[in-house]
């Protein structure tokens, strides 16, 4: 065992050949729909936090504002149907991956 390891650190060493591929945008709208808890067909940054957790973001409070930012066209605080392909561009851009 390295020092290293002996002191309870561990490195992995990924393959990029071998990562899961990226997200499709079809996959990421209906991953986004999924969390549309109350069925309002809009979806709240608090529903948007938790999808952004559920793709993997290691920060998903911050993105939830950010996509708000990117795709609330109106200002309404929430994502509506009109604005749910901005919302889904900006996760694509970013990038996120299958589990």
């Amino acid at each position: 065992m390295s020092l290293l390891g002996g002191l309870g650190l561990h490195f992995h060493f990924h393959n990029k050949s071998a990562e899961a591929p990226p997200l499709t945008k079809a996959q990421l709208e209906k991953i986004f729909m999924k969390f549309d808890t109350n069925g309002d067909k809009c979806l709240s940054r608090a529903e948007m936090k938790k999808a952004f957790n559920y793709i993997g973001s290691n920060f998903p409070g911050f993105r939830a504002t950010q996509a708000l930012k990117y795709a609330d066209a109106n200002g309404d605080g929430q994502i509506d149907m009109q604005e749910l392909d901005d919302l889904v561009n900006y996760a694509h851009k970013v990038g996120y991956n299958m589990k």
